[in-house]
């Protein structure tokens, strides 16, 4: 016999001593208990809530903060990118109205008249 055998089981190379005649699996591997059986993981539970009543006709409740990072798809940044739209929808529609209620807001915040031709020009006539 060959002085060493690598065993099916454990696939350690042990000496021809460890193994029973032409057995391929060794002595150690044989006589040991047998593995503990792994530990099942407890199941998942999920709760399932009721939808909302529409019968009761209940108006939302404030808006909850935003959580996590602002991002394309926040109901907040979709708000006010609609927003930004309907403005220059509005702008483009009515530029010399535009012009002028922009002119008259920024003056009630204290701001400097914007540089552009139609809203400088009754700066001016002014002065």
């Amino acid at each position: 016999m060959s002085g060493w055998r690598k065993c099916d089981t454990c696939r350690r190379v042990r000496t021809g001593a460890e193994f029973d005649g032409d057995a391929t699996t060794c002595v150690v591997c044989l006589t040991k208990p047998a593995a503990s059986v792994r530990k099942r993981t407890a199941p998942v539970t999920r709760m399932k809530l009721a939808p909302a009543d529409p019968a009761t006709g209940s108006e939302p409740g404030p808006r909850k903060p935003l959580l996590g990072l602002v991002g394309s798809g926040d109901l907040e940044v979709r708000e006010r990118r609609a927003r930004r739209a309907a403005q220059d929808a509005l702008a483009e529609a009515h530029p010399e109205d535009f012009a002028a209620l922009l002119r008259d807001t920024r003056q009630a915040e204290g701001l400097r008249p914007l540089s552009t031709g139609t809203a400088a020009a009754p700066d001016d006539a002014e002065e």
